[in-house]
């Protein structure tokens, strides 16, 4: 079976390295866990806005079943997570959350799986889409 990863291009535009290097970010399934969370957001919501076939639907879906996936053994991190989407995806529904705000919301959550607080210094070095 194929196996495809996460939107290197988008992870690498919002300037995640840049907090996995300031914070020494090194738990590589809850990294790959927010990585995929990202890029399902994106595909689901970016690529739809930009009339991209059904196949990035369903790559949205696919990276929500991984980033799931790697956090099953770690339930306490996977409910908070799965609570962020949820809030995230009814806010870009109802139009009170845009994709920025959404994808701050899944990066602060990261940085909670830490014990680190996403602080305003933190936001304005995340790039916007």
């Amino acid at each position: 079976m194929e196996r495809y990863t996460y939107n290197k291009e988008l992870i690498e535009k919002l300037n995640i390295k840049y907090f996995i290097e300031k914070y020494n970010l090194n738990n590589e399934k809850h990294n790959l866990a927010i990585f995929y969370a990202l890029s399902s957001v994106y595909e689901h919501h970016c690529r739809v806005e930009q009339k991209i076939p059904t196949k990035n639907l369903l790559f949205g879906d696919y990276y929500s079943f991984v980033y799931y996936s790697l956090l099953k053994y770690d339930l306490d991190k996977l409910i908070l997570l799965t609570d962020v989407m949820k809030t995230g995806y009814l806010g870009l529904t109802k139009l009170t959350m845009d994709i920025n705000s959404f994808n701050r919301t899944i990066i602060s959550q990261w940085f909670d799986f830490y014990n680190l607080t996403f602080d305003e210094k933190d936001s304005q070095a995340l790039i916007s889409l």
